[in-house]
């Protein structure tokens, strides 16, 4: 993966942010998640630079002795939020000159970033047709090289079945929380299944669809040998104006289906292109959608 996955010049920003999750619990997480008050286990994990508005009452004078700058103590909470990403590795993602698995790695390491400094517990599971690799129960800021680490070393490989990836053993995990799919959803046997099971777990979902830009608005023409990128069956095609159109109508459609889907569910569903930048996604799409504040 080239580049960073995070820029370091809005990684401040991002700490201010968080997952806005339907099952934000009462009680003592809320204290931590809304408030920024101590976990009911009173056991330290982390600091958080201060911002006007947090509770003073948490605030390190030790720490500030030591750097002049105000930091707050959290703690850990053991009702926590479970936040789940699951990235495609199916060799479609590899498709486009900005790179659909690119984009999608780094979504997800900022979904991981802000949650860990939030205290959330991380998990990341890759996927083709099965779970490829995963990193579990990451939590607290110390953990986000970790984090960044195994997301680095992804890569595109074979065919991609999120419903048979997803009954892969431990594919889910048995606390309820937030899981977050980043995938161009370009399977021939669907994805409804697994996205079902996902819900039968206990889980948020919210479902990223990333395509890129030749993707959406092909400019090809003329004639034409195209050839799957995962099954490799090859087609000749003579590409008219009329077929592209027909082609674009058939994107928009199965975008609809999508959103259908999701919406009859109530699952979070958003489109995203690979050339757009992580930094407008974050904080305009992402944030415009609801899913992160």
């Amino acid at each position: 993966m080239s580049g960073h996955l995070l820029d370091p010049e809005w990684l401040a920003r991002l700490e201010r942010l968080q997952l806005a999750s339907k099952r934000a619990a009462a009680g003592s997480q809320a204290g931590l998640r809304r408030a920024k008050q101590l976990g009911s286990s009173m056991e330290f994990a982390d600091y958080q630079s201060y911002v006007p508005g947090d509770d003073l009452r948490q605030l390190d004078w030790n720490a500030y002795a030591r750097s002049g700058k105000l930091f707050l103590k959290k703690y850990l909470d053991e009702t926590q939020l479970h936040v789940n990403l699951y990235i495609d590795c199916s060799l479609s993602m590899s498709h486009g000159q900005s790179g659909k698995m690119e984009r999608a790695v780094q979504l997800a390491a900022a979904f991981g970033y802000l949650s860990l400094c939030h205290l959330d517990h991380v998990s990341v599971f890759a996927f083709d047709k099965q779970l490829v690799s995963s990193v579990r129960g990451l939590q607290g800021k110390s953990q986000a090289p970790r984090l960044l680490t195994f997301l680095a070393g992804l890569t595109p490989g074979g065919a991609g079945d999120l419903n048979q990836a997803l009954r892969s053993l431990g594919a889910v995990s048995g606390k309820a929380g937030i899981s977050i799919v980043l995938s161009d959803f370009l399977f021939e046997t669907g994805y409804e299944k697994g996205i079902a099971f996902l819900q039968a777990a206990r889980q948020d979902v919210i479902m990223v669809q990333v395509l890129s830009g030749d993707e959406l608005e092909p400019a090809y023409q003329g004639e034409l040998r195209l050839i799957d990128s995962e099954t490799q069956q090859a087609k000749e095609v003579s590409l008219t104006s009329v077929l592209l159109e027909e082609y674009r109508k058939s994107v928009r459609e199965y975008q609809q289906e999508l959103s259908a889907f999701a919406y009859g569910r109530g699952i979070s569903f958003l489109e995203v292109a690979a050339e757009q930048s992580v930094e407008s996604i974050v904080f305009q799409v992402f944030r415009k959608a609801g899913i992160i504040r």
